[in-house]
């Protein structure tokens, strides 16, 4: 019996030990592989925990680069986006004294213009370590509040963008806004050229012991910020305010819906002048309620350009040798084109016409017997290599690309309206660019924005003049210029007359597609007038385009605009005569 016992008793041992040994190697595993976990699947976290725990990382921030137009009438610049220092004021609530909150309210609030309310709500919460009470504070402000010397209330320098033009160029600069938590460049220049604008982030790090403090002979590496660099426009400060200006008292006095005007240099490609109305002021882009006012209608918006297009048809008539500019056809007032008939916008049969005839007269049927004689496959190439299917590559984010999708359909009726400049579309930045190749012995210049960038040592990179390709001969080029300076002279553009100089210029009053169903608006048109000069050498060429205007045609509103600004232009840049002013 006492054996039998004691078997027991060593076999109940035995289990426990067996349950212990178990439970043992159970623990172990659980460890094992919890230390895998830590030290190999999630290494990275937590090292990188370890590391912030132990080392300090403080961003070192550049100062962003500023915009500037240049100023030709004084030599030097016109600030138009720049850095303003000002000052921020916070509190840290949990260092506030209980006692002293509602006075601390009241002197913040009458020194800030906040609610005694809203300042006592952002001090009254004793576990906040931080809250903002007010930005862009300026000096005077912040003397005072120091002088208070609050505990819990601090003052740090706050840097923010400003724009010392308002509305000046708005469309062109753009400004710099929030894009999540992250202050970036949006729109215009402000956006495109964010990167270099912006510079580069310095850093240093350091170890830190255990109590936060620094390790003075632990590891340290600096990086220094790289401040960003300046940039600056092609865009003449005096110019740029006359043609604002200007294109403003047009919108207002046509009654129309908007507008735009480019000026170039055709010989360059370098834009003088960008404007676009309506128009907002940079220092209150948060206030505009339509963001469409925000992007550049001259580079991002497409319209069927009208009868300015007839200029570049009969470049190309006259390039593929299919006419000269004393070639004659029989203008009977009407072209049928299957079950279409299209007339001339007089609505009148004028007989026998020259080439220089159809472009004075601007009838849809002259340039109809151009693209005919040409051909459709040659026409098509050459309004590919004038570019108005493809965007120009101006510096500015977002430029839109011309459609011409009408012609691959190959139907005979869209390549007769594209020869008049309907059932295609363009920018106005193309259709400028694509004319003064015309003011250019033929060759097609890259349009461009920025004259240069300056970085923080002031070394400067100019931007290089680019030929895009030579679309017409020299010859084609000059009699076309001489039919447009026909066409200022004898035709529909006599309101762009300068005495004592040769102007060659083309109007334009298209239809505007429908929005919501086929064909087009009944009673709303575009005004354009494309224009270039002085001749023989021309110096400027402007692109004048009025978004519905109420009149009916661009001879009585946008010829007049450009005659305002080129009149201007002529004296500006001191351009002595070419002609006999009696």
């Amino acid at each position: 019996m006492k054996a039998k016992r004691k078997a027991k008793k060593v076999s109940g041992s035995d289990s426990r030990m067996q349950f212990l040994i178990t439970a043992i190697f159970l623990l172990f595993a659980l460890i094992f592989l919890r230390l895998c976990q830590l030290q190999v699947f999630k290494h990275g976290f937590y090292s990188a925990l370890a590391q912030g725990q132990h080392e300090l990382y403080t961003k070192i921030i550049p100062q962003r680069g500023e915009i500037f137009l240049s100023d030709n009438s004084s030599g030097g610049v016109y600030s138009v986006a720049v850095n303003k220092e000002l000052h921020l004021v916070y509190a840290v609530p949990r260092s506030i004294k209980e006692k002293d909150r509602t006075e601390v309210a009241r002197k913040l609030s009458l020194q800030l213009e906040i609610s005694y309310d809203e300042v006592l709500a952002k001090i009254s919460k004793p576990d906040d370590p931080y809250e903002v009470l007010k930005n862009k504070v300026d000096d005077e402000v912040a003397a005072f509040i120091e002088q208070d010397d609050f505990d819990g209330i601090g003052i740090a320098p706050e840097t923010f963008r400003f724009y010392p033009g308002g509305e000046l160029a708005a469309n062109v600069v753009g400004f710099v806004g929030y894009s999540g938590h992250e202050r970036k460049g949006q729109y215009g220049i402000e956006g495109s050229c964010d990167d270099r604008l912006e510079g580069r982030s310095g850093f240093l790090e350091q170890e830190k012991d255990a109590f936060g403090s620094w390790i003075s002979f632990g590891n340290k590496s600096m990086e220094s910020a790289v401040n960003g660099e300046d940039v600056i426009l092609t865009l003449d400060y005096t110019v740029q305010y006359l043609v604002e200006k200007k294109l403003k008292e047009a919108v207002e006095e046509y009654g129309a819906e908007g507008g735009s005007i480019i000026i170039m240099n055709p010989a360059t490609g370098e834009i003088v002048a960008m404007a676009d109305y309506p128009t907002y002021d940079l220092n209150k882009y948060s206030e505009v309620e339509d963001m469409s006012i925000y992007l550049n209608s001259a580079v991002q918006d497409v319209y069927e350009p009208g009868s300015v297009e007839k200029v570049i048809t009969m470049a190309i008539g006259i390039d593929t040798g299919k006419v000269s500019p004393s070639t004659t056809y029989t203008d009977t007032g009407v072209e049928k084109i299957d079950s279409w008939s299209i007339h001339n916008s007089d609505m009148k049969a004028n007989g026998l016409q020259t080439m220089v005839g159809v472009l004075e007269k601007s009838l849809n049927t002259g340039t109809i017997f151009v693209e005919k004689q040409v051909g459709k496959k040659d026409f098509y190439n050459y309004l590919k290599k004038f570019g108005l299917d493809a965007p120009t590559g101006i510096e500015i984010r977002g430029e839109s690309a011309g459609n011409l999708s009408n012609l691959e359909t190959d139907k005979d009726i869209n390549y007769a309206t594209a020869s008049f400049g309907q059932g295609i579309s363009v920018t106005p930045i193309g259709m400028l660019t694509a004319v003064s190749a015309l003011a250019n012995d033929g060759k097609l210049m890259k349009p461009y924005i920025i004259d240069s960038y300056v970085d923080a040592d002031g070394n400067a990179t100019k931007t290089e003049s680019q030929v895009v390709r030579q679309v017409v001969t020299p010859r084609t080029a000059n009699l076309v210029s001489a039919m447009m300076v026909s066409v200022v002279e004898n035709g529909h553009a006599k309101g762009a007359q300068i005495p004592g100089y040769k102007i060659a210029g083309k109007t334009g009053t298209a239809q505007i597609p429908s929005k919501d169903k086929k064909g087009y608006e009944a009673d709303k048109t575009i005004h354009t007038f494309v224009g270039f000069g002085p001749m023989p050498n021309p110096k400027f060429s402007i692109l004048v385009k009025l978004d519905a205007p109420k009149a009916l045609y661009a001879e009585s509103t946008s010829v007049k605009v450009f005659h305002a600004i080129s009149k201007e232009l002529v004296q500006y840049y001191h351009l002595a005569p070419t002609e006999d002013t009696e």
